[in-house]
């Protein structure tokens, strides 16, 4: 018999929860896609081949955040359609605890864990590094169709680009402002046509001016022009390098990979490595460890959430008692929000070494987890 009822509950859960996490995955995909790489596509830059890989390599990211908004809305929707058909009550007057009810949920609730920790901690970081360079070939692979003429480029750090039109792979009219720190135009480039090449050997965009002009700013103050005049000289031929490697990153080169591009096995190596030097130096521990470390408990703690959501969901959907999937999505929404600010503002504290900021990220889960067991108890008294 309570096979039977567990058998029931898993089902409805797993139908509630797969549907919930492909609505989560659609919209967080949808919306990365029109963020990321939908201008790139509509402006001729990325292939549409190139552009569905993307979106499969956007998939692993979007799913970390998918889970655990995907069991809490599943659990829900799936628990409070029985309590609201009174299945739950007729469970309990069979003599079944609340324990025992939600048991499915919380076995499903540790599989998507264990999942999700494997996703946040390998494959979210490598398809992150993969989407990279899958945009960085394709850059490279068609060079000219990245500079989108009558439209300010702002994608290369400390450039601005403008092109005026073009004349097949030959471009016209360039304006190129070179900033500084401060983004302060300290060099004017204007050109009469271009040429954009792409150098294999060190992965970098050649942009060779031709008939043009160079404006030098002063260093200081490049914008006070007052009484003297930038200095100007013209040029026949000028070759600008516009390192890749800035604009989407090398996957091929681990040491420029950043924090969030990298794999556990990568983090942990950093992490021995600059606990290495910190005990041969016999100093405490560096910046970077440190944020190696939040880094590492972020990922645990956002993948543990989603036991953590799924214990606060069960006594809040018998309560509730809806069975209305509109009503459920809205309150799961507000509980993830909820959550994720917890999780910001544990986060501002990043900078504070001394409240180890790498501990504290497990507070909202203690939290919900603490006051969702609280609940059950609560419940299961009545």
């Amino acid at each position: 018999m309570l096979s039977l009822l567990h058998r029931h509950i898993l089902k409805e859960i797993l139908v509630a929860t797969g549907l919930a996490m492909g609505l989560f995955i659609f919209v967080l995909l949808v919306g990365n896609a029109l963020r990321d790489v939908a201008e790139l596509v509509v402006a001729g830059k990325l292939d549409f081949w190139v552009f569905i890989k993307v979106l499969g390599l956007f998939i692993p990211y979007v799913a970390s955040f998918a889970l655990p908004l995907g069991m809490l809305t599943g659990t829900l929707i799936a628990l409070g359609r029985l309590s609201s058909q009174r299945e739950i009550t007729a469970m309990k007057s069979a003599g079944l605890s609340l324990y025992q009810i939600a048991a499915p949920v919380f076995l499903l609730a540790f599989v998507g864990m264990a999942a999700a920790v494997l996703i946040n901690l390998h494959y979210a970081p490598q398809s992150r590094v993969e989407r990279k360079a899958l945009m960085a070939e394709a850059l490279t692979n068609n060079p000219v169709g990245f500079i989108e003429e009558r439209r300010f480029i702002y994608e290369f750090p400390g450039y601005v680009i403008y092109m005026g039109g073009r004349e097949g792979s030959v471009m016209k009219d360039f304006w190129i402002w070179e900033l500084d720190e401060k983004r302060r135009a300290k060099l004017f480039l204007r050109a009469a046509e271009g040429i954009l090449d792409y150098d294999k050997v060190n992965k970098d965009l050649i942009l060779t001016l031709k008939d043009g002009i160079a404006e030098q700013r002063d260093s200081e103050n490049p914008e006070a022009f007052n009484d003297n005049m930038p200095d100007s000289l013209f040029f026949g031929e000028l070759p600008i390098a516009l390192p890749l490697d800035q604009l989407f990153g090398d996957g091929d080169q681990e040491r420029k990979l950043r924090i969030k591009e990298m794999t556990f096995a990568q983090l942990m190596d950093l992490r021995e490595g600059e606990l290495d030097k910190e005990t041969a130096e016999g100093e405490p521990m560096s910046e970077t460890r440190l944020k190696v470390q939040i880094h590492i408990q972020k990922n645990f703690a956002l993948a543990f959430s989603v036991f953590s959501l799924a214990v606060f969901g069960v006594p809040l959907a018998i309560q509730v008692g809806r069975k209305e999937t509109y009503a459920n999505l809205g309150i799961a929404l507000i509980i993830a929000m909820t959550y994720y600010f917890l999780i910001i503002m544990v986060s501002w504290l990043e900078n504070v070494p001394a409240l180890r900021p790498d501990l504290l990220i497990w507070l909202p889960n203690l939290i919900f987890q603490g006051t969702g067991f609280w609940m059950i108890y609560r419940a299961s008294r009545h």
